[in-house]
């Protein structure tokens, strides 16, 4: 049985998850847009929540436009998508980065995972992916905005990136994440 793999660039990598569901790695494009709205659907109003600080059932065509907008460079994102019980292609989890504009060596990262496959290692997977990719393309930090009740992702982040700062404005924490770090934390393989 293989384990999870996060090699930085290469896509069409086989993931098995602990429950054993096999599932792809796959570059975000404008045709995935189906994938990520159907997914949408599936995330439970809570992980909608802390991933976008709202409940949300839904994206709008624009979202779901810039979303799918990737040029790999300045926005860099793929997902993982499996097959549900009918054979069905479903989303499962996304990640990405988009750099700031006011300095190209700081990118804002965003990971969303389906409830039915939280816990299952993708949030450790995608980091790693994210960290390598940042790695190889100038980036030197990446920054996370995370509710203050999102203890997965903080718990991770403080096991996984040991030289994150954190930042607390009353509401929202500000994860600044040197990238040479979080890559040696989670070599590309971790």
């Amino acid at each position: 049985m293989e384990t999870l793999v996060t090699l930085p660039l290469r896509t069409n990598d086989v993931l098995t998850l602990a429950n054993g569901y096999r599932a792809v790695v796959s570059p975000i494009t404008p045709a995935s847009k189906p994938l990520i709205a159907a997914a949408m659907s599936r995330l439970s109003l809570e992980s909608s929540r802390r991933r976008f600080f709202t409940p949300r059932v839904s994206l709008s065509e624009r979202e779901l436009d810039a979303l799918t907008a990737v040029d790999g460079v300045r926005h860099y994102a793929f997902g993982i998508c499996g097959r549900s019980a009918d054979g069905t292609l479903e989303g499962i989890a996304t990640a990405r980065f988009v750099r700031a504009t006011d300095d190209p060596r700081v990118a804002e990262i965003a990971l969303t995972v389906i409830d039915d496959y939280q816990g299952q290692g993708l949030g450790r997977t995608m980091l790693g992916r994210l960290a390598a990719a940042a790695l190889l393309r100038g980036v030197a930090r990446l920054r996370a905005l995370i509710v203050p009740d999102n203890a997965p992702v903080l718990g991770m982040l403080r096991k996984y990136a040991p030289g994150a700062r954190f930042a607390y404005d009353g509401e929202i924490y500000t994860a600044d994440i040197p990238v040479p770090q979080l890559a040696l934390a989670l070599p590309a393989a971790a």
